[in-house]
């Protein structure tokens, strides 16, 4: 542990820090086949934009894609053509990982602000380990990205704050005011309104706690509006023309204001349901968070539980409020959250330890649940999961020791060993249940020269794994398909072989889950040569 420390005091907490989240975020990465839905959706359209050369129009498979801007778009297509593996799922996940790798960084740099390196790379490896965060980051979707982005524009206002609030400097050298507004417009273009949503009301309760505009003139607004606009206006411009507003229709009537609405895609669930599912979501630092809460809420005048609350409340309340809610929406939050626990756990100590040893039981209710998941769609538990029950049983012991004895380098070391413990449980031993994964079976079954039909089955994650090869159908399109001349491949779900009417037997047959939607699949294979 003396180590941990002393490495932590002498500056290199950021890359401890870095290099932990890295490690963190490699179960499963690797392993883990293409997940459906939004994971493909995106990296599917960003692969055709790669093939097409076309940076301004999303398009998956022969539809337009218009829910989320462009940005997320663009640098999974430049992920994917710097890596050179356009059919490859990690190219375009490398994304999030960086995403992840850049909010952990910039909550270092928070931290810092008002606690020591120690102190500060606690509150990273809080972030980085956290179950959420770790599932983000090993899907090709936006929020990872997004949560660095917002992070990055949280940093620099932290250097308007912190540490003394009011009486804090707010001059603010040119290069982190251009910060603020590159990260406001990469907020944008990756996800529109969504990183806004906690930048600016952030900036706007910071004005209004100092009853001036000190701090929205260190930004330079002039100029950095000027440089937002020159970053986001012209693809919003180009996409306007080329889609005659349907952009604009699908990404704000069909998809956002449908989700505040009501639950969308069945996705709803009671206000609270966030601050519920925090518990889970935010583990391991989750056992720190629930004993600090009495010292955060008797200090809730200082500057940092000020500037936390003005990062975390506005939002949170807002998606508590919207009924459709899905886990990782108030991911945002989570920078300040451990900037919290932190801060409290180095200052004042330990907490409520009985509340530590009942928030260290989650995690198991989580892989108790894997069981009897596994049992109801009939896949086995893989050996990573008993090893890494048995490892994270180990971890939470060493951190509930570390949290009790108030020791900084030990919780840090703890926060790592149960994050990679339950993600070794947990991804690794989902990739290895092929009744979960039925589409990289059905590409198996891909031969040169020869069509493959499917019918019954049309999740994207079969578009991605053909390169959109493969014919998506109904019983009766695949009979069609049949019926012509030539080498063929036919896989039929059973909802469709009335359909498809084909006398003989299946070579054989794939029994799965469509995990775009839970139902059970018995696909029958037939080839003819």
């Amino acid at each position: 542990m003396e180590r941990i420390d002393r490495l932590m005091m002498q500056g290199a907490g950021l890359w401890l820090a870095l290099f932990l989240t890295l490690i963190l975020a490699l179960p499963g990465f690797f392993s883990l086949p293409p997940v459906d839905r939004d994971e493909v959706l995106f990296a599917q359209s960003s692969a055709q934009m790669l093939g097409s050369g076309d940076l301004v129009d999303i398009r998956f498979a022969d539809q337009s894609r218009y829910k989320k801007p462009v940005g997320i778009y663009w640098l999974q297509t430049l992920s994917a053509a710097v890596t050179g593996q356009p059919q490859a799922i990690q190219s375009y996940r490398l994304v999030s990982l960086l995403g992840g790798l850049i909010a952990v960084g910039f909550t270092y740099g928070i931290a810092r602000r008002i606690l020591t390196p120690a102190g500060a790379t606690l509150a990273a490896v809080m972030l980085g380990s956290c179950f959420i965060l770790g599932a983000e980051m090993r899907l090709a979707k936006t929020d990872a990205f997004l949560l660095g982005s917002i992070t990055a524009a949280g940093f620099v206002l932290a250097r308007l704050w912190l540490p003394a609030g009011k009486g804090q400097s707010v001059a603010l050298p040119a290069p982190w005011a251009a910060l603020f507004w590159v990260a406001l417009s990469f907020q944008i273009l990756v996800k529109g309104p969504i990183g806004p949503l906690v930048t600016l009301p952030l900036l706007a309760g910071l004005c209004w706690l100092r009853r001036d505009l000190a701090i929205l003139r260190a930004l330079r607004p002039i100029w950095g509006l000027a440089l937002t606009a020159a970053l986001v206006l012209p693809w919003l411009v180009a996409i306007t023309l080329r889609s005659d507003g349907a952009f604009w229709t699908a990404s704000v009537g069909q998809d956002m204001l449908a989700k505040v609405g009501g639950a969308k895609e069945s996705h709803g669930a009671p206000p609270g349901s966030y601050l519920i599912g925090l518990w889970l979501t935010f583990w391991p630092a989750a056992l720190l968070l629930g004993p600090a809460i009495p010292a955060i809420w008797r200090n809730r005048r200082a500057p940092v539980v000020a500037f936390a609350a003005l990062w975390i409340l506005p939002f949170w309340l807002v998606f508590e409020a919207t009924p459709t809610k899905l886990v990782h929406y108030t991911m945002p939050t989570y920078p300040m959250l451990a900037l919290l626990a932190a801060w409290s756990f180095t200052t004042y100590g330990a907490g409520n330890r009985w509340l530590a040893r009942a928030l260290a039981v989650v995690p198991f209710l989580l892989l108790a649940a894997l069981i009897y998941g596994a049992a109801e769609v009939g896949g086995t538990l893989a050996w990573t999961y008993w090893t890494g029950t048995l490892a994270l049983l180990a971890a939470t012991a060493f951190l509930l020791v570390a949290q009790t004895k108030s020791r900084t380098g030990a919780a840090t070391l703890g926060l790592f060993a149960c994050g990679v413990a339950l993600s070794f449980a947990f991804y690794p031993t989902l990739a290895r249940m092929p009744v979960l994964w039925p589409a990289p079976a059905i590409a198996a079954l891909e031969r040169a020269g020869c069509r493959l039909v499917v019918a019954g089955y049309t999740e994207p994650s079969l578009v991605f794994l053909t390169q959109n090869r493969a014919i998506r159908s109904d019983g009766a399109g695949a009979a069609a398909e049949w019926a012509k001349p030539g080498c063929i491949t036919a896989v039929i779900d059973q909802r469709e072989k009335a359909a498809f009417g084909q006398a003989g037997s299946p070579s054989q047959t794939i029994t799965a889950i469509a995990l775009g939607n839970g139902r059970k699949l018995a696909l029958s294979v037939f080839t003819r040569d």
